[in-house]
């Protein structure tokens, strides 16, 4: 029978996908400490320009997406700056967010019209455990200055269903619940598929498969590993797209982990499917320590940001294995409350 621990793996990487994806970067550059950044172009990386030329590179565009490094406090505090860069050059303006799922858009509707306060919205908006350092100050910026915020991802409970039963399990909610992800969901072959199952592979290297059954259970959970996935791309470019649709002309700055959009895949091509037209730019993440966690494009992005590695969250592998078995048993309990 498969190992405990490789099936661990393989599932716990669609959770973990949206984090650190970075590419080398071009020269070591020097950055003093964990809040300071540096903007570039993919033409030209060795030359460092400032967030208002960012901004001004950026203007034009109809949707920025900026893939982020999560937890990363320069990531954070540059997004933070280039938001109010982009909203000097742009009124017209909105927010979107990976960080908040879509059926809690009501209860973020509330906070932003000051009907309740943030420790509600903390906590029936399920908001991140980082929201107050990371993402605090950007929903402020835009609830001060009444601008839309999208809560655009699907329902971290529906996800974990797909990726522990497959895509049918959707047909098995009410209409109302089934409507908080996106109507199409996209699993078909393609340079993000396989970049997907490239960062998998990568995850379980160390682990041995010894016969055909259990490459059969690998290959299925691989299958339904991508297809949670795409349940997040597919739910946030729809909701970028609705958002468009009923409010034309504005500009839309979505923030999400760097895998979603780096080489303008995942996300990016999802919504630039539903809306052909959008003229879309991507800032892909990157450190100073040239750590490369499976992007090969080699235009990941329209602009590129420059920021110092954070701590390795594990050296000893024991460690990290005991992080995955406890995390893996509260998703298994989260596979409990999936529809029959």
């Amino acid at each position: 029978m498969i190992k405990y621990a490789q099936i661990l793996i393989s599932f716990w990487s669609i959770l973990i996908l949206s984090s650190c994806s970075t590419i080398q970067s071009a020269q070591k550059s020097e950055l003093a400490h964990l809040y300071n950044y540096r903007w570039s172009l993919p033409a030209a990386p060795e030359q460092t320009i400032t967030t208002e030329q960012a901004a001004k590179k950026l203007k034009n565009y109809d949707v920025v997406f900026f893939g982020e490094l999560h937890g990363h406090p320069g990531i954070h505090l540059a997004q933070m700056e280039l938001f109010a860069q982009l909203y000097q050059l742009n009124r017209n303006i909105s927010l979107s967010m990976e960080q908040f799922e879509r059926d809690t858009q009501p209860v973020l509707d509330q906070y932003l019209n000051r009907e309740i306060g943030e420790g509600y919205l903390v906590e029936n908006a399920r908001a991140w455990d980082n929201y107050q350092s990371a993402y605090r100050p950007l929903v402020e910026f835009a609830r001060d200055r009444k601008l839309p915020v999208i809560a655009a991802n699907a329902p971290k409970q529906m996800v974990v269903c797909v990726g522990a039963s497959g895509l049918d399990v959707l047909d098995r909610y009410p209409e109302a619940q089934r409507n908080h992800v996106a109507q199409h969901i996209d699993v078909s072959d393609g340079p993000y598929r396989q970049k997907f199952i490239d960062f998998m592979q990568q995850e379980s290297a160390h682990q041995t498969v010894s016969d055909d059954s259990e490459k059969q259970i690998m290959q299925t959970m691989v299958q339904r590993s991508y297809a949670a996935q795409a349940v997040r791309d597919d739910t946030m470019a729809e909701s970028i797209a609705r958002h468009l649709e009923n409010n034309p002309g504005r500009q839309v700055l979505h923030l999400n982990g760097n895998f979603h959009s780096s080489g303008f895949l995942g996300t990016v091509e999802r919504l630039q499917q539903r809306m052909p037209l959008l003229n879309i730019a991507v800032i892909h993440a990157m450190t100073d320590q040239g750590d490369d966690k499976g992007v090969s494009s080699k235009a990941p992005g329209t602009l590129l940001i420059e920021v110092q590695s954070i701590p390795d969250k594990f050296v000893d592998a024991k460690h990290r294995e005991q992080w995955l078995l406890k995390t893996m048993k509260k998703r298994m309990e989260s596979r409990k409350r999936c529809p029959d």
